[in-house]
C-alpha cells in the first residue's frame, strides 16, 4: 500500500508558503509517498504544483470551530487515511488536539522544534542572545527528518503559474495603462502589526522619486478594506500607479507577482510570495529580525533593509512585531529614510551584473 503522510500547517499566510519548498524537496526524494496537508483553503493554491498534495480545508470558522469541530475535523480526516504518520508543523492548540486523537488510534507523530527559548533570548530587553537561527524552512525539513523522511529544501524555489487563473490576470492587466518598457515594481506596505510597517506616509515622496527617475510601473499589494482605503488615497496622488489589492484572487496575485521585477515589502506574507517567486526583494524590517528565522528563503543581505542593531540595540525586541515599542518612537523604522529605500529599489530593479 502506497504510504500517506498527514501534514498540519493552518496559517499565517507565509508560514504556509514556506512549506512549499520543503514539499518540492519531498516529491523529488519520495515520489510514491502522498500528503495530506490540512491549511486554509485558501492556500491550497500554493501546493497546485504537487500531484502527490492532497489539501484539506479547515474551517475553523464553520464546521472544525471549538472541540466538537476538531473532533469532527478528525473524524473527516481519518476517513481519508490511513496515515503512516502526522507531522504538526504549526504546533499550537488544535493541531495538539488534532495529534491525540490520531495518537489514541495508533498514528505516529513528530512535531515541529519551533526554537521558542532561543528566539526569546533573540528578543528579550536585557542579555540579548544575537545569533542566526534555523530558518523556518529549514524548521519544517527538520520535523519531516524526524518522522523518517530526510530531505533537503533546495535554496532555489519557484512557485509554478495556475493555469485557471491566466484569463482573470490577462483580463486585469489589459485594464490597465501600462507604459512599455518599464521595470515592475510591487509595493506591499502593510503587514500584521504597526511593529512592522515603515510609516505609510513616506510612500508619496518614494514615488515620487521613483517615478522622476526610473522608468517604473508600479502595482499596489495589500488586503482588508482599510489598507485599500489607504492605498486608493495614495493612488489619486500618483494615478499611474495600479492597485492590486481588492481586484485579484489569490492564484492571479501570485501569477502578477510572479511577474515583477522586485518587491518592496516589510516583513509579511507578500515578502514571502515574492521569494519563493524568484523575484528580487527589498524587505523593511522594524521591531522583527531576519536572525529569528523569518527572512525571504533564498535571498541574501541584498534583500534586507534595516537599522543596525549596533545604532538600536533593542532590536529585535519581538519575533512577530506584536509587542509595544519599549522606546516608544519606532525609531527601528522612522530612521529609514525615503532616499535609503528609493536607492535601494533602484539597485533591486537595475542591478549591476
Amino acid at each position: 500500500m502506497k504510504k500517506s503522510l498527514l501534514l498540519l500547517r493552518f496559517s499565517a499566510m507565509g508560514d504556509v508558503a514556506l512549506l512549499t519548498p520543503v514539499i518540492q524537496a519531498f516529491t523529488f526524494r519520495y515520489p510514491d509517498v502522498g500528503i495530506t496537508l490540512v491549511t486554509r483553503q485558501k492556500f491550497a493554491v500554493f501546493f497546485a504544483q504537487f500531484p502527490n498534495v492532497r489539501v484539506v480545508g479547515a474551517d475553523f470558522d464553520g464546521r472544525h470551530k471549538g472541540l466538537k469541530g476538531l473532533v469532527q475535523l478528525f473524524t473527516e480526516l481519518r476517513a481519508l487515511g490511513p496515515f503512516d504518520a502526522l507531522i504538526d508543523a504549526h504546533q499550537n492548540l488544535r493541531s495538539g488536539v488534532l495529534k491525540a486523537l490520531f495518537q489514541a488510534v495508533g498514528t505516529p507523530s513528530a512535531t515541529i522544534d519551533k526554537g521558542r527559548s532561543e528566539k526569546k533570548e533573540l528578543t528579550r530587553k536585557e542579555g540579548k542572545i544575537r545569533r542566526q537561527l534555523l530558518h523556518t524552512v529549514e524548521r519544517y525539513a527538520q520535523v519531516f527528518d524526524m518522522a523518517g523522511f530526510a530531505l533537503q529544501p533546495a535554496n532555489q524555489f519557484r512557485f509554478q503559474p495556475v493555469a485557471s487563473a491566466n484569463d482573470e490576470l490577462n483580463s486585469f492587466l489589459n485594464q490597465q495603462s501600462i507604459p512599455s518598457g518599464t521595470r515592475w515594481l510591487g509595493i506591499a506596505p502593510f503587514a500584521q502589526h504597526e511593529q512592522k510597517m515603515w510609516p505609510f506616509e513616506r510612500l508619496a515622496p518614494l514615488l515620487n522619486q521613483l517615478y522622476t527617475d526610473t522608468p517604473v510601473t508600479v502595482f499596489l499589494f495589500g488586503g482588508g478594506s482599510q489598507e485599500i482605503v489607504q492605498l486608493k488615497t495614495l493612488q489619486q496622488q500618483y494615478q499611474q500607479a495600479i492597485l492590486v489589492a481588492g481586484k485579484l484572487g489569490l492564484a492571479a496575485e501570485l501569477m502578477l507577482i510572479q511577474r515583477l521585477n522586485g518587491m518592496l515589502c516589510m516583513d509579511s506574507g507578500n515578502m514571502h510570495l515574492a521569494a519563493l517567486s524568484g523575484v528580487p526583494v527589498l524587505s523593511i524590517w522594524g521591531a522583527t529580525h531576519p536572525d529569528a528565522g523569518f527572512g525571504p528563503w533564498g535571498q541574501g543581505d541584498e534583500a534586507i533593509l534595516q537599522v543596525s542593531t549596533n545604532v538600536l540595540p533593542c532590536r529585535p525586541c519581538s519575533v512577530f512585531g506584536n509587542k509595544p515599542c519599549w522606546r516608544g518612537d519606532l525609531a527601528c523604522l522612522h530612521l529609514i529614510t525615503v532616499e535609503a529605500v528609493a536607492d535601494r529599489v533602484k539597485q533591486m530593479l537595475n542591478p549591476i551584473d
